[in-house]
Parts: structure tokens; sequence; C-alpha cells
């Protein structure tokens, strides 16, 4: 059977500390997230433990700050005029936050903003977090008996994700002996997704692996497309622009569309350029004399691609790349003086690589 795909490079995953995780009773949750963490070690992953506590405040928010206000105002002339149109659930909810004054809807702004502060401080730390998707689970009887009460404990682990701006990934990760699947989600920052999918590809694929010497079968991996359609344009892109770097996010913003990761062919050389943000500079040479670089294909229509290559500042410039497989892509080049002095880094083998063991050093 073909091996899983890796985990990146010097990966930190945090976890709740042992006395912060909850379960609500459910043993074999328990086990099972700790089985999920175990696994993430064992293909690569750093497991860090973190304070948790900020981010079950955050939770707390969802429900008793101005936020259930805001969602009255939505829906206000609904309830009025139709009020048997919502889930008597949802009324029941909605209408808890009509009464919130204006103090009060400060008072939680300000303390949202202390939060997020907080959650900053945490990913600096991980580079994602792995929680149980939910801590245990109900029978549809048992929720139908306490709605607000069962669906605000299977939220545990996620009430806090939009407030603090995460985004996030489901993935399965083992079939308990009760018969019951069990689950794990990664939380990244906002912009941090093509991350979690990484990490994401590599853990369902060991998933499958468990799964299969077990007997048991699980839908086939989704094969990401490496197509491009209508009038999109193939980018290279070598240094911040990668998934989960500082500039990523103007290619996101263009609905920009990773294709694929790929390397050049051995005929380039990689300089740390001193930019701010730090950048490198990847320049030609004689072929076979240079080394392979690892990138990453994005693609972008045609509109969007002209709108990014013209805010290149210099020295950086859009020029025609050799893949390793023969392919000519247009990509990041930089001119030549600018490597001039600039520290050659080609060993590394791409800029991810030694931006990792700089930040460890």
């Amino acid at each position: 059977m073909k091996s899983p795909p890796s985990l990146p490079a010097g990966l930190r995953i945090g976890m709740p500390m042992p006395g912060q995780r909850v379960f609500f009773g459910d043993k074999v949750s328990a086990a099972a997230y700790e089985a999920a963490l175990a696994r993430l070690a064992g293909l690569g992953a750093t497991i860090v433990e973190i304070d948790i506590e900020p981010f079950y405040e955050t939770a707390r928010l969802l429900y008793d700050g101005p936020w259930v206000a805001e969602r009255y105002i939505t829906a206000s002339s609904l309830i009025a005029s139709a009020p048997e149109s919502m889930h008597p659930v949802t009324r029941q909810i909605v209408l808890g936050g009509w009464h919130l004054g204006t103090a009060a809807a400060f008072k939680a702004f300000y303390e949202l903003e202390e939060l997020r502060r907080v959650r900053d401080h945490t990913f600096r730390g991980i580079d994602a977090l792995a929680l149980p998707t939910v801590p245990t689970v109900y029978t549809i009887e048992q929720v139908l008996a306490d709605p607000i009460g069962l669906n605000s404990r299977l939220g545990t682990y996620t009430n806090f994700v939009n407030l603090l701006d995460l985004c996030g990934l489901a993935l399965p990760a083992a079939m308990r002996a009760d018969g019951i699947p069990f689950g794990i989600t990664l939380l990244a920052p906002a912009g941090h997704d093509a991350q979690l999918a990484s990490i994401g590809r590599a853990f369902h694929a060991d998933t499958k692996l468990k799964m299969c010497s077990k007997g048991l079968t699980q839908p086939p991996l989704a094969v990401p497309s490496t197509s491009l359609v209508g009038d999109e344009i193939a980018i290279a892109v070598v240094g911040a622009h990668l998934s989960g770097m500082a500039l990523n996010g103007e290619l996101q913003a263009l609905h920009g569309r990773l294709l694929e990761a790929a390397t050049t062919a051995p005929d380039y050389k990689l300089y740390a350029l001193d930019t701010t943000p730090p950048k490198p500079g990847m320049l030609r040479v004689d072929a076979g004399t240079g080394t392979a670089i690892k990138l990453e294909l994005w693609a972008l229509s045609a509109a969007a691609f002209g709108k990014f290559v013209a805010a290149i500042p210099p020295p950086m410039a859009i020029g025609t790349l050799r893949l390793a497989d023969g392919r000519d892509v247009k990509g990041f080049m930089v001119e030549p003086i600018a490597a001039e002095g600039a520290r050659d880094i080609s060993t590394f083998g791409g800029w991810r690589a030694f931006v990792t063991e700089k930040a460890a050093v």
C-alpha cells in the first residue's frame, strides 16, 4: 500500500493541558483523543500543551454576550411577524439577547480583544491546535430532551472558533469500540487553510491505513485538481506567498487556488534578500549547476494574474521557470543585482525549510 504523505517539517501541534480536557465522563472519547495525539506525534509532529481556558471563555461570550443581541436584531422582524416559522429552540436563544445593554456590549467587545491577543500569543508557539471535534456523543432522544444544554456541550471545542477568527478542518480519526466514529478538528488563525489541509491530508491518509488494517473502509482521499480552468494562469511562488506564510493572503484575496507542490529543475540558486518582510530571490544558472528548489503552483484568473503581477515590488519580477518534470511556468525571479552579497540558501532546497531552520536557531 502507498505510504501516506508526510507532515510539514518542524510541525508543532497544540493540545489542552490534561486538566482542561472536557469529555463529560466519556472515557472512550478521551482515550480516542489520546490515541489521535499519539498518531500525530508518530507522524513527526511535536505535541505542545497549551492553556485553553481563554478559548473556553471566548465560547461563553458567544451565548452570554452581545452576539446573541446581534442575532436578535437580524431576526426580530421575523419573530414579531411569524414566530412559528423559526425553530423554537433557535427562537428561545435569540430572544435571550434582546435585553443586553450598550455597556454590557462594549465590555464584551473589550474582553474579546483581550482574548484575541491571547490567541495570537498561543499560536506563536504552535502551528495548529488539535482538539476533539465533539467531546462526547448523544442520542437524538437525549438532545430533544435538552436541546440547548447538550448542543452547548457538543460545541465545547468549536463555539469559540468564529469569535477568535480561526479556520478549522474536521477529520475522522477512529471508529470507537462501540461503533461510534471519533474525529479531531485542526484549528489555526484565519488564512492558514492550506496549512491545515497539508496536515489533514497526512493524518487522514494514516487514518485510512489504520482503518484498512482493521477491515474497515473510508472514502478515498480527494485529489486536488491540478488543471487550469477557463482563463486561469499558473504562477509559481517560492517565498512569503507559500501557503501558511505572511503574504499568502494576497493570493487568497484574489481567489487564487493552490494547484500542487512542485520542484524546479536543478538550474537555480536561492538567496535570502535583505527585505521587509524577508524574501527569497531565485536566479537561474547554467543547466544542472544549481539546485532543485521547492515551490507551490497557484492558479489565478487572467485578470487576477495581471493585478497580482502589477503589484510586485522591485527587486522581484516574474519570469519563466523550468520545473523538474520539464514544464515551463510563470514564477518569481529576482533582479541579479539584488542577489549580490546576499546569503546563498540553495542548500536548504526551499524557503520554508530555511525559515524553519532559522526559527529553530
